[in-house]
């Protein structure tokens, strides 16, 4: 039987939904979880929807994965979102949100910037806690180091990949694949920080 698995985001940095609904239902059930929250968490966002067969063997085998970071009883999991698309991904089906993304394409994406994700490090680029960046689409849009890949913006905790997809998201400029390689898109005293030689 065919449903449909999703990912959604919410308003608590790296904290998102992982739930499935019958193909028919699906629209309906975004509206009410985008408009009512969920567990008493809120701004939950649609990131991605496949629709799947034995839907619900495969959402149980999500949970299942990422047990270890489920909230409670909850559907909702202290995780990257690129990580959880990157699974669902791997799963044969069609891509139902966002519209018209290739699905093997798509993988491949999150695949190269997880890997280039995990080889970056702020100090190792010689910056420290409290040293602040600059989107280089926008000199007012600034964000804090605060950890090895960690930046604080607007009082919550981001890694660079996630806040550049959440800037782009709010000024309606979201590229096709809604993934991006963050240390492309800020800048430390005039270069981008993936052009910044690591120090060590």
């Amino acid at each position: 039987m065919k449903g449909i698995v999703y990912v959604m985001t919410t308003a608590v940095s790296g904290l998102i939904k992982i739930g499935k609904t019958g193909t028919k239902n699906f629209q309906e059930r975004m509206r009410n979880l985008e408009a009512n929250g969920y567990y008493n968490v809120v701004g939950l966002k649609r990131f991605l929807a496949i629709e799947l067969k034995d839907y619900e063997d495969k959402e149980n085998l999500l949970h299942e994965i990422f047990g270890k970071h489920q909230v409670g009883s909850s559907e909702l999991f202290a995780l990257d979102e690129e990580l959880a698309k990157q699974l669902l991904l791997s799963f044969e089906g069609k891509v139902i949100y966002p519209e018209n993304v290739n699905r093997e394409k798509e993988f491949d994406v999150i695949s190269k910037v997880r890997k280039q994700g995990k080889l970056f490090s702020f100090y190792r680029k010689g910056l420290k806690n409290g040293d602040v960046i600059t989107f280089i689409d926008d000199e007012n849009i600034v964000a804090k180091v605060c950890g090895e890949r960690d930046v604080e913006f607007e009082g919550q905790k981001y890694k660079l990949s996630p806040l550049t997809r959440k800037i782009y998201e709010q000024k309606g400029k979201l590229n096709n694949s809604g993934a991006y390689q963050g240390a492309a898109y800020f800048e430390y005293n005039g270069k981008k920080l993936k052009d910044l030689p690591n120090i060590n």
